[in-house]
């Protein structure tokens, strides 16, 4: 049996993996203007605060305290997820026939969620002032964006929100990696060229043709074979490009942020 000191423990190793997933989502561009977007509609009484959020961690806790439960890279289905969310509601009913759907009766301040979506809001604000004026890879940015880090490390979505944005991301790493084994495939397997001269030109230059141009212009003897293929490779790199155009993203910082994601993935599941 575990001791108390095992639980905490435990608590705080499903914490890490938590906050890690949450941080890295949360550079996924489009995340905090989708929950920014469910708040409004909380606002606007058309979502209930606990359909977005189960609570919020206190940095200034008892480190004892236990993590708020929510899913960690559980891959449900959306119907999945609406069925256990049914489940939930039905319990609520069930326990309790006077209770109504206010938040304060499952213990959120309706309050403090203002003031915490305001903190949010004001720290998104804040990046993307920096990031238009400095770059995203600007230290400027990056001080703006570890503040508004700090701050959604406070929040514990409900698992459809939070399995949502993961998937979200998981999607474009996907669509990322669609794209690269067809380019590799044709360069590769069916072009002949060795696969480490293929990475040393194409990490860094996924989504641009100068790599393809060098190996085309070249007068290597698997130049003449990868050129059958130039018109689908073609299409891939136009592919990546867009991909970085609909995130605002690079394919490097996706995969970097995708990494750090599936690592706090792993530390939740290994706690």
């Amino acid at each position: 049996l575990l001791t108390r000191e095992g639980e905490i423990d435990i608590a705080k190793r499903i914490e890490e993996g938590i906050n890690q997933v949450q941080s890295s989502v949360a550079e996924y561009p489009g995340t905090i203007p989708y929950i920014l977007e469910q708040f409004d509609k909380v606002q606007a009484e058309e979502l209930r605060l606990t359909d977005l959020i189960s609570g919020f961690v206190d940095p200034d806790a008892d480190d004892t305290a236990a993590p708020t439960a929510t899913h960690i890279g559980s891959e449900l289905t959306e119907s999945q997820l609406e069925e256990e969310d049914d489940e939930d509601v039905d319990d609520d009913e069930d326990s309790d026939d006077d209770s109504d759907d206010s938040e304060e009766d499952v213990g959120i301040d309706p309050e403090l969620a203002l003031e915490k979506f305001n903190q949010l809001r004001s720290t998104y604000q804040n990046l993307q002032l920096a990031i238009n004026e400095y770059g995203y890879n600007s230290p400027k940015a990056t001080v703006a964006n570890e503040m508004m880090l700090d701050v959604f490390r406070e929040f514990r979505l409900t698992p459809k929100q939070f399995d949502h944005l993961v998937n979200e991301l998981r999607t474009a790493m996907d669509r990322v990696r669609t794209q690269e084994r067809l380019i590799m495939k044709s360069v590769v397997e069916y072009g002949k060229m060795p696969k480490k001269s293929f990475i040393a030109l194409f990490t860094g230059n996924e989504s641009s043709e100068a790599w393809l141009d060098e190996v085309l212009a070249s007068d290597k003897p698997y130049a003449e074979k990868i050129k059958r293929n130039e018109e689908e490779i073609r299409r891939s790199i136009a592919k990546l490009k867009m991909i970085e155009e609909e995130t605002s993203l690079n394919v490097q910082n996706i995969k970097d942020i995708s990494r750090r994601m599936s690592i706090g993935e792993a530390k939740a599941r290994r706690a």
